[in-house]
């Protein structure tokens, strides 16, 4: 799957019971690990031991978990419950057949699209800069030279701008008295100007 080394490997089933049943949730989501996973496999262990790179108070470990779906949808709920129950960070390989895409949980969860050419970065002098590299594969940043911190912040805005934008262009459409077609556009270009600042930052 990646171009670990064999220490890293671990390749062992996990039982969807084991996240349900050690943490109190609602009977919907219960039922979506039932009715939307068909299997989870711990694939691989990145630490100090397994990886011989060094942690740090912020990055202990890394996990791989192999999460094969029954129906093709991103499982946002499945991940919230399952970094919740795991102490460490934990990218996910997340296959419906023969499709893959990848997630990993900061402070929002990001995904990238099914069968997306994608190249995650495993390399770093410590375990924090490992785990950098991974997200910033995800999130299609590994170029930046913006510090970490800054780079999530940037990519949350732009994600909330961008759902903000798609919001107001529908309601432009919508609208029919032509001053608040203006006042809706004005607003609209401002977002627009903001997220160009982001994306060229």
């Amino acid at each position: 799957m990646f171009n670990l080394p064999k220490s890293c490997e671990v390749n062992r089933f996990i039982p969807k019971k084991t996240f349900y049943e050690k943490i109190g949730i609602s009977t919907t989501i219960k039922n979506e690990f039932v009715n939307l996973i068909d299997k989870i496999v711990w694939k691989y262990k990145l630490s100090q031991d397994t990886l011989g790179v060094n942690k740090t108070e912020k990055i202990e470990e890394i996990q791989i978990f192999e999460v094969n779906l029954k129906e093709k949808k991103f499982p946002k709920n499945i991940i919230k419950v399952i970094t919740k129950a795991i102490p460490y960070q934990i990218l996910f390989v997340i296959r419906y057949n023969d499709e893959v895409c990848y997630s990993i949980k900061v402070d929002d969860i990001y995904f990238t699209e099914w069968n997306e050419d994608i190249n995650i970065i495993f390399d770093g002098l410590s375990l924090e800069t490992i785990y950098e590299n991974i997200v910033k594969s995800i999130i299609k940043e590994t170029e930046t030279k913006k510090d970490f911190e800054i780079l999530l912040q940037d990519k949350n805005r732009q994600i909330e701008l961008n759902k903000k934008l798609e919001q107001l262009k529908n309601k432009m459409k919508a609208e029919r008295q032509f001053n608040k077609k203006v006042e809706l556009n004005k607003q609209i270009k401002q977002m627009e100007q903001e997220l160009e600042v982001i994306l060229n930052g």
